[in-house]
């Protein structure tokens, strides 16, 4: 008997599942999706925040070592299900939390991604897609957490969205040492969604003086 309160996906010879209480892979999943599949990381320490049904969990730990977070137990569950059925298990660890806060702080990943709630709201309505006030505070904290724990030449690389306050949310990121590298961008009827890259901005500079 079909399981109602679940979805198949097959994408690029994954069978994702979807349960119903966890973020359905969308058009802005999709986008970081193929910006990540361009940037053929092999051999890297990488790790996805919010990681939904696990799209992105499982793309990346074929060839890298993750640890995917959810603050959403469903998700996490959905996720090593996903690891399991795609035999990816041993890649990736999973961890139920609030983005990286059960972490000692440590430069230890190379990468990290996130494809954070964006739409702005007054109140706190649903964990998948309430980004605050101007829809820029979840980002805001995922950003400061990822510092924390990014290698010096590290990379964030993570969804914005025309819904978001991008003028404060952009001075908030030039005021943290980073630069903005707009990867990929994609115009719906409602929204304009982007994949950014951000790195630190003396990162060359200082390799060129070390050299």
């Amino acid at each position: 008997m079909k399981d109602l309160d679940q979805l198949l996906i097959p994408i690029d010879g994954f069978h994702i599942i979807v349960r119903k209480s966890v973020y359905q892979p969308s058009d802005d999943t999709y986008l970081l999706y193929d910006v990540t599949k361009k940037l053929l990381l092999r051999r890297r320490r990488v790790a996805e925040i919010g990681c939904g049904a696990g799209l992105l969990t499982l793309l990346l730990a074929q060839n890298n070592i993750v640890l995917a977070t959810d603050l959403n137990l469903e998700a996490v569950k959905c996720v090593l299900q996903n690891l399991k059925t795609n035999k990816l298990y041993l890649n990736a660890d999973l961890i139920c939390c609030d983005s990286l806060k059960p972490l000692r702080e440590s430069k230890i990943f190379d990468c990290i991604f996130f494809n954070p709630p964006y739409i702005p709201t007054e109140v706190h309505e649903d964990i998948a897609w309430s980004g605050g006030n101007e829809g820029i505070e979840v980002t805001k904290k995922f950003i400061l957490d990822s510092i924390k724990h990014l290698k010096r030449d590290g990379k964030i690389i993570c969804v914005l969205s025309s819904c978001m306050n991008l003028k404060k949310l952009y001075k908030f990121i030039d005021e943290l040492g980073l630069k903005t590298v707009i990867k990929s961008k994609k115009k719906f009827f409602f929204e304009e969604l982007y994949v950014a890259i951000l790195e630190r901005k003396n990162l060359y500079s200082n390799r060129a003086n070390s050299g």
